[in-house]
């Protein structure tokens, strides 16, 4: 069932099982969630499918932000559906000034044809900001990640952050404050889809079983937005953070 925001009062919304109109173009949208909205485990694109929601996720009291872990028994949402050729993220993250090792909301799970690296954004061992994009190596036949690390990212404030995936290249922007990195892989290099999740990466696969990451939203699209497509989606989800929380900044 889709949920209608009103985008010039968010506090009121319709549920309506025909039709999203939230004021941009909602094609080939795939999973969206407002977790102040939305509670956790919905979609307020209809016609798609719904996340399937393992452990108890919250959201935290007087805010807009869900917890998650980076604990597959804890807390994440499985999103069902894999990275693409051509894809468009976005995700309101509150880093917390937390700088540990973590995954945010990838696809990673490994390094193996099992379990495929996929792609995300994630904290590294040096507590910087990146965008990880799994492959295939077609010459040597191993699996990683190559990575873009977002210089001068600022882990005291909330960013909305996009991902674009367009075929062998990816490009992570913090649309609040206005930055940006991308990574190519060479060629020979294939990329290697897997699973979307939000939280989750157990401590063998990356980081601390015991960290964890707050996100207020996330909308994934399976095309990749112009410019002026994701300044529309800035402004949407800014308008329905602030008529709860008029002191986000987005």
């Amino acid at each position: 069932m889709g949920i209608t925001l009103y985008t010039n009062n968010a506090f009121s919304s319709i549920s309506d099982p025909d039709s999203y109109s939230p004021g941009f173009d909602t094609t080939l949208l795939r999973r969206a969630e407002i977790f102040t909205y939305t509670g956790i485990g919905s979609n307020l694109m209809p016609g798609e499918g719904l996340p399937s929601v393992a452990g108890a996720p919250s959201i935290i009291s007087g805010t807009p932000f869900a917890q998650f872990a980076n604990n597959v028994s804890i807390a994440h949402l499985n999103l069902g559906i894999q990275d693409s050729e051509k894809q468009t993220w976005f995700i309101y993250f509150n880093p917390n000034s937390d700088l540990t090792q973590r995954l945010i909301m990838s696809s990673y799970g490994g390094t193996s044809p099992s379990t495929l690296p996929g792609a995300g954004v994630m904290v590294s061992t040096a507590g910087t900001l990146q965008l990880g994009l799994g492959y295939h190596d077609t010459t040597t036949d191993a699996y990683s990640v190559s990575f873009a690390t977002l210089t001068g990212f600022d882990f005291s404030k909330p960013a909305l952050l996009c991902v674009t995936l367009n075929g062998t290249t990816a490009t992570i922007e913090d649309l609040t404050h206005g930055l940006s990195a991308s990574v190519t892989l060479s060629t020979g290099r294939v990329r290697a889809p897997n699973t979307i999740r939000v939280g989750k990466g157990a401590v063998s696969l990356w980081g601390s079983a015991a960290a964890t990451s707050q996100i207020g939203a996330y909308f994934v699209f399976d095309r990749v937005l112009s410019v002026d497509e994701k300044t529309s989606m800035r402004e949407y989800i800014r308008r329905c953070i602030q008529a709860k929380f008029p002191a986000e900044i987005l």
